[in-house]
């Protein structure tokens, strides 16, 4: 398991951080997502090894996905602390390890 999760600092604009989060991942619900801001929780989890043979296939990128998601939180002032397998880790070790996995992926195709 490649385990990558986010904690979001509560503040004014947790609905905006809701929408955001929610778009990339549906099935969260809305009250769920707000508790776990609010009790300084994971709100959002992705396993960066989670594999879809549906999104394979349509050519969807959900590590991208969840890194546009992020980018996007950001963007709306929210202070998004990252963990990788439960370390906390800043955005750049985040995308250099998508950058490597990347690479993995295109030697082993």
């Amino acid at each position: 398991m490649d385990l990558i999760q986010l904690k979001i600092e509560k503040d004014n604009s947790a609905v905006k951080y809701i929408k955001i989060i929610r778009e990339f991942d549906s099935s969260l619900s809305m009250g769920d997502i707000k508790r776990k801001i609010d009790e300084g929780d994971f709100a959002v989890e992705f396993d960066l090894e989670d594999l879809d043979v549906l999104d394979e296939m349509n050519d969807i990128d959900r590590k991208q996905e969840f890194r546009d998601m992020i980018e996007s939180l950001i963007n709306a002032d929210a202070k998004v602390t990252i963990f990788h397998n439960g370390d906390e880790e800043s955005l750049e070790f985040l995308d250099n390890w998508l950058d490597t996995l990347d690479e993995i992926e295109r030697q082993t195709d």
